[in-house]
């Protein structure tokens, strides 16, 4: 407030208001000088300009706001020239240079009105303050309306890569979103869903932008039911930090929906082995048939599993060492270092599940039985109920 001679300054204000029409005039002609300022409409500047011949006005006669007639404000201001496509930087170099008019204004009508020279310091000071709390004004609303497109363009990229991969988009809709997103109709890519420990929730997105991104293609990755799912221009990687990923393809925009069905089994077929790391159809395999062949691995655990495990608490041990033993080729000594026991209570345990089941594990077929019928057990172990 400016108590010690509010009628001086009033006096400056008032004569000030009287030429409205010519300052409203020289800010709009000194804001078109500026980058982008030439597609802004006339009466949105005009309406601007006077709204700072306002302000000026209002804080010489001792207040800081606005009249009721001036009710936006330089944030909702700063918040349009955002929406109309003017960088922030030139935004406040245009408020600061009409703001600069206004004040030169103001010291020449103060030196017309012989206006104190102490009331005039203290006004100065006072509409530099005001341009310095607008500018910040402006540079915030800007900043908030960055991070609104930045979030809402995020959630349309998210939306558009869900409805890709589910194949719930028209043909007319993933042409012009491919344009949108750098994808080529002819070309090929990889399609991608991938799970990972809560601990590291990111991890295998960043992964995925960082293995699967071109000079030409920025990965479209997001979630669906709490897995990534990605569409990458390479082959992309994994970390061995617990996360496991599925991969199909490559395959054109027009088979992603296939590529990431099989992508969604592929997962979750690594999900029931506790498999890590990089996956697809060449490293599952057998296993795929092992999931999803229910009535075949019923009928094989009837055959190699289920007379072990009649036999009571000893029947997991006896399943879990012919397990191990397959998985180390049939070597003896390897199985019994795996499973730190004698080399002869390995040779007991075998006996005594070919004594149990009948099984010639030297017989191919019958080794091709035993073996997928000892990962549906495994398997059960794992998810009871399953």
């Amino acid at each position: 407030m400016l108590d010690a001679t509010p009628r001086s300054l009033t006096a400056v204000a008032d004569a000030l208001m009287e030429r409205e029409e010519a300052l409203v005039a020289a800010q709009v002609k000194a804001v078109r000088e500026f980058a982008g300022y030439d597609r802004i409409p006339l009466p949105s500047l005009r309406s601007s300009a006077r709204r700072n011949v306002l302000r000026v006005v209002s804080v010489l006669r001792g207040s800081p706001d606005l009249p009721a007639e001036a009710e936006e404000t330089e944030r909702q201001s700063g918040g349009q020239r955002a929406l109309q496509g003017i960088p922030a930087d030139v935004v406040v170099g245009a408020y600061r240079a009409v703001m600069g008019l206004l004040r030169e204004e103001f010291l020449t009508t103060a030196t017309e009105l012989a206006i104190p020279a102490v009331d005039v310091l203290h006004a100065t000071r006072l509409l530099w303050d005001l341009t310095d709390r607008y500018s910040t004004e402006v540079v915030a609303e800007r900043q908030q309306i960055d991070i609104e497109f930045a979030r809402r363009d995020e959630q349309e990229r998210l939306a558009f890569l869900q409805r890709l991969l589910t194949g719930t988009l028209l043909p007319a809709e993933v042409l012009v979103g491919g344009v949108a997103y750098g994808l080529v109709p002819d070309a090929e890519y990889w399609v991608s869903r991938g799970r990972h420990p809560e601990e590291h929730r990111h991890a295998l997105s960043r992964r995925l932008e960082y293995s699967g991104a071109t000079s030409n293609f920025r990965p479209l990755i997001g979630w669906i039911d709490g897995d990534v799912v990605a569409v990458t221009a390479k082959r992309p990687t994994v970390e061995s930090d617990g996360a496991v990923l599925a991969v199909s393809g490559p395959v054109p925009p027009a088979g992603f929906p296939q590529a990431f069905g099989e992508a969604t089994r592929l997962l979750n077929v690594a999900a029931r082995f506790q498999r890590q790391g990089l996956v697809d159809n060449n490293t599952l395999s057998i296993r795929i048939a092992v999931v999803e062949e229910g009535e075949l691995s019923e009928a094989l655990l009837a055959r190699y599993a289920t007379p072990v495990l009649a036999t009571g608490a000893t029947a997991g041990i006896v399943l879990s060492t012919v397990r191990t033993f397959l998985a180390c080729r049939r070597h003896i000594a390897e199985t019994a270092a795996a499973l730190s026991v004698h080399v002869n209570t390995v040779r007991y345990r075998l006996a005594r599940y070919a004594e149990l089941t009948g099984a010639d594990l030297d017989d191919t077929e019958t080794l091709i039985e035993v073996w997928w019928a000892l990962e549906s057990w495994a398997l059960r172990e794992q998810t009871p109920g399953a």
